[in-house]
């Protein structure tokens, strides 16, 4: 299912010069355009393929989307129903929804868009999991049947899987369907102007967006940018409009103007695959979690108020669940020296190659040396790392999962036994038994109490090491309003911002 992202042989490079001439075109031609940065690559535009999520809430629009203030409201969907036993869901399509070719979006591309998610065995099928059925009953209706109620569907709506597609479009393509952002229609608030691999991409306003007069700016620039030093002069610099701070340029920051924070609910952790021989213990596993200080490292590495996590459904996702629950820290060095000293232990970890991760890494590094656990760091750009973790080619892995919609089991479910992003060989009948039952709970006490056992056992088994949960200190332009960020689903919206450059 993965493809390789590639460019367009006419599109120019974006970052010659350092970009010093956009400014200056901007202003010619009296352009908004919003400069800012990614740290990673794309790695595909197809919807179905949804690991870089970001980019899909600016190029497509599903049935809902989170707004600025992040309330659900109707995308592409105009209105919606839904039947006194909460299992259909119908739903009204925007009659001036169009591609960006100006063809009408109908419901028969998102009944279509779903079929091929399961036909393609793509590794986010499992998010469909409680659709029944699905009816394209005429252009603008669209019915879809669950399995069961599920309160948080709509939420799931506005993530890339539930996103439609032109089978028109898919079968001109084949198989490089998604690998090239020119040769594809989009129905989001912009389309792709250029794309450079590892370099950047421009987006442009889309013309045919339905909601088009509610789109302030004419152009996003992204750079990709792994250095956050070079990220933050370009800032200064009037380059970017918006740039990332880690723990050595907080302080700098804090108190001025352009300083903002925003605690989203991504998860950093580390992976354990079992299928190391070293790692099949549960004892070991258990010992390297405990080996490492995470309040230090969230307080001294990142310095952002980021929270250190003994725990893998994030904090504020649901209060309820929260109130179910008790976190203790895992931190035991004494315990740790115990399993760990006499072992010898030598292990490969993958981490991305950006600034924050080598930190992280080198910090793990150090603290599983002082337990006589030699770690060798092996940094890898995100894709490569995703490609080591499918194929089960690791010891361990630096990885972050975000949610993809209003519920613990966005993050329970991915370590069931046979999930596609369960990728530590971990299987246990006990914890699948447990999320099984809870898919059938309607009391939601008694689901919650389910779901908080099942968390509480994955963390027994130590199937992962959690680290954090991310909060994000960036810098932004203050002549750059609304740039919405979301805790579920994509973590950024390019819609609703509006510039008014002095």
């Amino acid at each position: 299912m993965k493809k390789t992202l590639i460019a367009a042989a006419s599109t120019a490079v974006l970052l010659a010069g350092c970009a010093t001439t956009e400014p200056a075109e901007e202003k010619k031609a009296d352009k908004k355009i919003l400069h800012t940065m990614e740290s990673y690559d794309l790695l595909s535009v197809d919807p179905a393929d949804a690991i870089t999520s970001n980019i899909f809430n600016q190029i497509y629009e599903g049935l809902y989307r989170f707004d600025a203030n992040n309330e659900l409201v109707p995308a592409t969907a105009k209105s919606h129903s839904v039947s006194e036993d909460g299992k259909v869901y119908t739903f009204k399509l925007d009659p001036n929804a169009k591609w960006s070719d100006g063809k009408p979006v109908t419901a028969e591309n998102f009944r279509y868009a779903f079929e091929r998610v399961i036909k393609t065995n793509s590794p986010f099928a499992y998010l469909l999991e409680p659709v029944e059925k699905t009816t394209a009953v005429d252009d603008e209706t669209l019915r879809i049947e669950l399995k069961r109620p599920t309160p948080y569907f709509l939420s799931m709506t506005t993530f890339g899987t539930y996103m439609p597609v032109r089978e028109d479009i898919v079968k001109s393509e084949g198989d490089q369907f998604g690998t090239d952002p020119k040769t594809n229609v989009y129905n989001g608030p912009f389309t792709f102007k250029k794309y450079q691999a590892e370099q950047g991409y421009t987006l442009a306003k889309n013309a045919e967006y339905a909601d088009r007069k509610n789109v302030k700016i004419d152009e996003v620039d992204v750079k990709i940018i792994k250095d956050p030093m070079l990220a933050i002069n370009l800032f200064e610099s009037g380059e970017l409009d918006v740039a990332p701070l880690n723990s050595e340029n907080v302080v700098t920051y804090k108190n001025q103007k352009e300083y903002n924070t925003f605690s989203d609910s991504r998860m950093f952790f580390i992976r354990m695959n079992e299928k190391t021989d070293a790692l099949k213990d549960k004892q070991t596993r258990q010992a390297i979690d405990a080996a490492y200080d995470k309040k230090a490292l969230t307080e001294t590495l990142l310095g952002n108020g980021s929270l250190p996590a003994d725990y893998i459904v994030p904090q504020e996702l649901d209060p309820k669940y929260d109130n179910a629950r008790q976190i203790e820290s895992s931190y035991d060095v004494t315990a740790a020296n115990k399993v760990l000293a006499n072992q010898n232990l030598k292990l490969t970890m993958l981490i991305e190659d950006d600034d924050v991760s080598k930190k992280i890494g080198e910090y793990i590094q150090g603290a599983l040396k002082k337990q006589n656990v030699d770690v060798k760091l092996l940094s890898l750009p995100k894709k490569e790392r995703l490609a080591r973790e499918g194929r089960g080619d690791y010891d361990l892995s630096l990885a972050s999962w975000a949610p993809d919609y209003q519920d613990a089991t966005t993050y329970l479910n991915l370590f069931t036994t046979g999930n596609p992003f369960n990728m530590m060989d971990y299987s246990n009948k006990q914890y699948d038994r447990l999320l099984k039952q809870a898919e059938s709970e309607l009391d939601q006490d008694k689901r919650i109490a389910l779901l908080s056992k099942a968390e509480s056992l994955l963390l027994d088994d130590q199937a992962i090491s959690p680290v954090y949960q991310r909060k994000n200190a960036f810098l932004q332009n203050i002549e750059v309003k609304n740039l919405a960020r979301h805790n579920v689903g994509t973590d950024i919206s390019y819609k609703y911002v509006e510039i008014n450059r002095n």
